[in-house]
């Protein structure tokens, strides 16, 4: 995943966009899924479930923002930012007046038994 989103060649095809340039780092990364927008994948989409605790590689999804998370005991993520591709803390005040961030986490086998049920489960538990 690291060596995907270090990539020139796969800045270049994302855009201008966090979903973009997440979705061109994972489909290099090799795991491909359907393009869906940051407001898309917040509320959940095919391949990814819904994880409490995230890992690196896992994404990070406000309403309007989506990034790759990096070093979950920093709570660092990898985005497109305001200055192009890069780094922060998803504790940083900024990401926090965003609102409650949830978290998704690739699933490789396509049918993901149980994930419509685990996310309900865990809609039911979570604060907005």
């Amino acid at each position: 995943m690291i060596s995907a989103a270090l990539d020139p060649k796969v800045r270049r095809y994302a855009g201008h966009d966090c979903s973009h340039l997440v979705h061109a780092i994972y489909e290099r990364a090799g795991f491909p899924y359907a393009y869906a927008s940051s407001d898309d994948l917040y509320d959940g989409v095919e391949r990814f479930q819904r994880v409490e605790h995230p890992q690196p590689g896992d994404l990070i999804v406000w309403h309007g923002h989506v990034g790759i998370v990096v070093r979950p005991s920093k709570r660092v993520f990898f985005s497109f930012m305001s200055s192009g591709p890069g780094i922060d803390r998803y504790d940083a005040a900024y990401w926090m007046a965003r609102g409650h961030a949830r978290f998704y986490r690739y699933i490789k086998n396509a049918s993901c038994a149980g994930c419509s049920a685990v996310n309900a489960s865990f809609e039911q538990t979570q604060p907005n």
